[in-house]
């Protein structure tokens, strides 16, 4: 099992390296990307600010493109885990560089209809994952998974009110986690 876990660090370390992040440090947590006290309502609408944010940061360079494919992926199944956070995310070849936008709102009523399914998050985590790096994807996907299944932290990052400290936050639980 030790050297399953090695060899997924060394492929993770390697992807990383190959898209040029020193993951949080290079601006996938970069603060100008997280948003405290979202003002949007909707899915979709929270869903363009933070890709206008990924856009500024230039990790994407096709906002349109990457809204369709976000939307394509939420067509197929919900990105709502623990019925507070939504990951919704999409990989193409409009990412130029891995990156996460993130926006909260403290009192979890950003409505983020999926499906048939209808729920209120407090925090929506937009993922962008270049053509090329599934796998740098899957273990980002795991890290945030374990990071946001510690209720205590949850709370914690929804009432942040200010960007730095979300994303010390974020970073220091990140690091926890693996990535």
């Amino acid at each position: 099992m030790l050297s399953t876990e090695t060899s997924d660090q060394t492929q993770w370390s390697a992807e990383i390296a190959h898209h040029g992040e020193d993951a949080v440090d290079a601006g996938l947590l970069h603060p100008d990307l997280l948003v405290a006290g979202l003002e949007a309502n909707g899915k979709i609408e929270v869903i363009k600010h933070l890709i206008d944010r990924l856009h500024e940061q230039g990790v994407i360079d096709d906002s349109l493109a990457f809204l369709q494919a976000v939307l394509e992926r939420e067509n197929l199944q919900s990105t709502v885990i623990d019925e507070m956070i939504a990951l919704p995310h999409a990989r193409g070849r409009m990412v130029k560089r891995l990156g996460i936008a993130m926006g909260t709102r403290a009192d979890c009523s950003i409505e983020f209809p999926s499906g048939d399914e209808r729920h209120d998050v407090g925090i929506i985590c937009l993922i962008a994952v270049p053509a090329d790096a599934p796998g740098l994807y899957l273990k980002l996907i795991g890290v945030l998974a374990r990071a946001f299944s510690d209720r205590a932290f949850v709370d914690t990052i929804i009432a942040t009110q200010d960007a730095p400290q979300m994303h010390q936050l974020l970073t220091d639980r990140l690091e926890i986690c693996g990535l």
